[in-house]
């Protein structure tokens, strides 16, 4: 009995450690991927706009396609086996021209190239992405993050909590915690508005070995789609798969 008190209790000091250990250490995070590697990912978005709601999946994939000397990426990306659902009807949704979409190395999107609106496209990149820290930092830390705005695009502002180490599939992740809104560009004798623009806020698993993203739960609002009537309100889902 004695043995197995002993043992107990060095198994707990153990875990202890092993819980302290990983939250003092630093992670320093930037988009570290290079030519040729290839992300893909299951996407899936229940919606609502006006009266109507429906819901949507398709697979999506992002390959490197350039890695310059100041650590910019150019990723192509492309989606796949698109369905919409309404009610009980399902419709396939056509394939999208790939776009080419240039990252800086802490993953904010510059540059939409292709596609039928690259305006929008961009805009919609901005929402999608996540910009990560310019030091390193541990769990428990929180940073902010703003992208000025330009032409017709707004200013985004970000706010970002890292939570937790934890494992998502065989990938060792971190748990990030993320609300990012788009604010409307103040106008001369004015004031920023947050109102009628779009947001999206949750929870982002990153794999700090390469800086992309593995998981992402969130809930969306005011968020642009090509092709849409109107903004979609719903929450969505992207998960890696093979």
């Amino acid at each position: 009995m004695r043995n197995a008190i002993r043992a107990t209790v060095m198994l707990l000091v153990s875990a202890g450690l092993a819980s302290f250990v990983a939250a003092q250490e630093e992670y320093t995070l930037k988009l570290q991927v290079k030519e040729g590697d290839t992300f893909k990912y299951r996407f899936t978005m229940e919606m609502t706009f006006g009266e109507m709601s429906a819901v949507v999946t398709m697979n999506i994939t992002n390959k490197v396609i350039k890695v310059d000397g100041d650590g910019n990426v150019v990723m192509e990306g492309s989606s796949s086996d698109g369905m919409v659902k309404f009610g009980d009807q399902e419709m396939p949704i056509p394939a999208s021209p790939a776009t080419r979409t240039t990252f800086k190395p802490n993953g904010i999107p510059v540059k939409v190239e292709g596609g039928m609106d690259s305006a929008n496209a961009l805009r919609m990149a901005r929402l999608n992405s996540h910009f990560l820290p310019d030091k390193a930092v541990k769990i428990g830390d929180k940073w902010n993050a703003e992208v000025k705005g330009e032409g017709n695009l707004p200013t985004l502002k970000a706010e970002y909590e890292l939570l937790a180490k934890e494992k998502v599939g065989d990938i060792d992740t971190l748990k990030i915690k993320f609300t990012i809104q788009e604010v409307a560009n103040q106008k001369e004798g004015g004031t920023p508005s947050m109102l009628d623009n779009a947001n999206i806020s949750g929870h982002a698993w990153i794999d700090p070995k390469t800086g992309m993203l593995v998981r992402m739960t969130a809930k969306v609002k005011g968020m642009p789609a090509e092709g849409a009537p109107m903004p979609l309100d719903g929450t969505l889902t992207m998960e890696r798969i093979p």
